[in-house]
């Protein structure tokens, strides 16, 4: 039972993650693999798999007020005054609108399942993702989505048809870190 990039066909990775909490619920151990990265020592790689990301945030938008030259009499004056502010309150509403928290797509991910963390390769680099750090889960399987919680972090979306299997990995690796009555209060179906 090994997540790999190279597997294909959402049958298949469903059917492998219903296998996986097959195993773990009946007492069975979460897959070892061969590390592509260097872990922390002690440290044990569950899954390599892909998705795609999202971030729950606000953005710094910047913005061109428009600028208007009047020549004429007081009327003309008037009126281009008037279009022009106009134009600026329509910018304006625009870049708050952009600038305002929401879904930002991140694109595909490639994730690495530690029991400790997720290794999220992002921009050319690693970021971790510690299980410590998550308040909450909400899986949606059916969709293959889960969504994460943090305290001091945007939340992360995730979804794909390797969802599913890092929802198990996840959780089991977060139940035995944590203990159950944690895991049971984090997790949260939507």
């Amino acid at each position: 039972m090994e997540a790999t990039r190279s597997r294909r066909g959402s049958d298949s990775e469903w059917g492998l993650a219903v296998q996986l909490a097959g195993h773990i619920s009946a007492g069975g151990d979460l897959p070892v693999l061969a590390s592509p990265v260097l872990l922390d020592p002690g440290e044990a790689l569950h899954a390599d798999l892909s998705a795609d990301g999202w971030r729950f945030l606000a953005i710094d938008v910047f913005y061109d007020e428009p600028r208007v030259v009047a020549f004429g009499g007081p009327l003309l004056f008037a009126t281009t005054a008037l279009a022009a502010g106009s134009a600026r309150r329509r910018a304006r509403a625009e870049a708050e609108r952009l600038a305002a928290p929401q879904w930002r797509s991140l694109g595909g991910l490639r994730i690495l399942a530690t029991d400790r963390r997720l290794l999220v390769w992002f921009e050319g680099a690693w970021a971790s993702v510690w299980y410590a750090g998550i308040r909450e889960i909400h899986p949606d399987l059916s969709a293959r989505r889960v969504t994460m919680t943090f305290d001091d972090d945007p939340p992360y979306a995730l979804a794909g048809p390797w969802v599913p299997y890092l929802v198990v990995a996840m959780t089991t690796c977060m139940v035995g870190r944590l203990g159950v009555d944690a895991m049971g209060a984090a997790l949260l179906p939507q």
